[in-house]
């Protein structure tokens, strides 16, 4: 389930931390991750190439090494007979000819051939990341932000995202960029799997391995406030290792028993994040009332022969979810459209790139056919006029994709939106399945909403007074496995007064 969220951390961590990338930040969208894969498969082409001409050369060395291995051979089998083997003009000219001219010539020409080669294969490379850009170390952070994402909202372990494909270097990365981000609590668990695995290892190399993650596990455990811990696991690596051999550690458990015991912060969940958290995996709390499925071939006359198939997610504030009003040519028009642009990080607040908001977008107005096909459609479902609609935003989910709970409603209208009104209606289109997350939740109503493609969710911002209701609440949920595109249409306030009458009572 979670092996490929696994493989993709790993991916992300060789190229984040082997190459000199640009800043393209990759985690953030499934769509630039898949064009990821071809520029690894313009590597893999570029390496394998470096590495047969390479293996060609030692080829040729280990040829000439072996034909003087036989000679010495044969020098020690004279030694045993009491020949002088040397001292015969011939095997003494080829021993001077191999020092003077064959061992130099050899050592140029591997020089020499090796600097090309590193030449060459240097300039596929660097072509290859100016054509595409590559991940940064800002992607690994953002990546390692997104596993521990899905971790804390379907209360997984790190065992569980591990999954037994993660090696104990990859795990302890983990806990180290978590420990550089102050979450201490987080990267104590990776860390005490990385211990786990590494401590599995029985070779030359295991000491100075255990040495790596033991460190950083007992940082933690001070930054943790129990210097307790911190002390007896610095004493514990200390024991393994030769009383004889200096090692940093032996200073590292000096400064830790002199310092105070730290007293770190309590974090303070937000108030939505139980019910937040619980949605996300699906659990709704059992409530009263009823809720119910039907054909709708009354409210426009398009639907008379093809009718609207409705389900009430929520009634006051109304939710409903109108299945197959897209087909799958009409979306894969869409996303054709939508990829022909450069996409960007989605913000909050106008321009704040922050983790509360993890995806890509790009906006499409209404001036193609298969626009202004759906713009049609979605006036024919919604009742309502298109005058003033917002373009559609079509955004893909990344790595823990996810939008935490926020409201649609603008709280205070910018200048340039007076004329058109609040946001009214959200209209989101669902353009693809999702595996497994990626759910649309309402904290405070209780209603979690599976990815369905080619649904379409409606759901009102603004009493009909047009006061904002709070009651709306909403999130999508990090994506656990698969890729998640939905097509956002605003709908606003202005022009609406005899298709949704306002009223006086700022409630109703």
């Amino acid at each position: 389930m979670l092996e490929h969220l696994s493989l993709v951390f790993v991916w992300l961590l060789l190229l984040g931390v082997a190459w000199s990338p640009v800043n393209g930040e990759y985690y953030s969208s499934v769509d630039k991750m898949q064009m990821l894969g071809e520029v690894e498969l313009d590597l893999v082409t570029a390496t394998h190439l470096y590495l047969t001409e390479r293996q060609e050369q030692l080829n040729v060395m280990h040829s000439f090494v072996e034909r003087v291995k036989l000679e010495h051979a044969a020098i020690r089998q004279e030694l045993l007979q009491d020949a002088e083997y040397l001292e015969e003009p011939l095997q003494a000219f080829r021993l001077i000819k191999r020092l003077v001219v064959d061992w130099p010539k050899l050592h140029d020409s591997l020089a020499a051939s090796q600097k090309q080669l590193r030449e060459e294969y240097a300039k596929v490379v660097n072509e290859t990341g100016e054509a595409h850009g590559l991940p940064n170390k800002e992607d690994l952070k953002g990546a390692v932000r997104g596993l521990q994402r899905l971790k804390s909202v379907y209360n997984l372990t790190a065992s569980d995202m591990a999954n037994s494909s993660l090696f104990w270097n990859e795990c302890l990365e983990i806990g180290v960029q978590l420990y550089e981000q102050a979450d201490y609590r987080s990267a104590l668990e990776w860390l005490l799997l990385a211990a786990k695995l590494v401590d599995q290892i029985e070779d030359d190399n295991a000491q100075g391995m255990r040495a790596q993650v033991y460190e950083y596990l007992g940082m933690t455990y001070l930054e943790l406030g129990e210097k307790q811990k911190a002390v007896e696991t610095l004493r514990e690596l200390l024991s393994s290792l030769s009383p004889d051999t200096p090692h940093p550690v032996r200073f590292l458990l000096d400064d830790v028993e002199d310092t105070e015991p730290k007293c770190p912060k309590q974090l303070v969940e937000a108030y939505w994040y139980a019910n937040f958290s619980r949605l996300c995996q699906g659990k709704r709390l059992p409530e009263p009332g009823s809720l119910s499925c039907y054909l709708d071939f009354e409210r426009h006359p398009r639907f008379r022969l093809s009718p609207l198939k409705v389900e009430q997610a929520h009634l006051n504030p109304d939710i409903h979810i109108y299945y197959d009003v897209l087909t799958d040519p009409q979306i894969e028009s869409v996303l054709d459209l939508a990829s022909q642009l450069e996409s960007f990080r989605s913000t909050v607040l106008g321009d704040v790139v922050t983790d509360t908001r993890v995806s890509q977008q790009v906006w499409l107005n209404y001036t193609s056919p298969i626009m202004r096909t759906v713009g049609n459609l979605l006036g024919a479902i919604s009742g309502l006029d298109m005058t003033n609609v917002e373009e559609m935003q079509v955004a893909n989910y990344g790595i823990g994709g996810q939008y935490f709970p926020h409201f649609d409603y603008i709280s205070k209208l910018r200048e340039d939106y007076i004329e058109r009104g609040n946001r009214i209606t959200t209209n989101m289109f669902y353009l693809s399945d999702v595996l497994q997350g990626g759910y649309t939740v309402f904290p405070f109503l209780n209603v979690f909403l599976r990815p369905v493609k080619g649904s379409l969710v409606i759901w009102p911002n603004v009493h009909r007074s047009l006061a904002p209701d709070s009651r709306v609440l909403h999130a999508g949920c990090p994506v656990l496995e698969g890729s998640k595109r939905i097509g956002n249409i605003w709908i606003h306030s202005a022009q609406q007064e005899f298709r949704r009458p306002c009223t006086l009572v700022s409630t109703e």
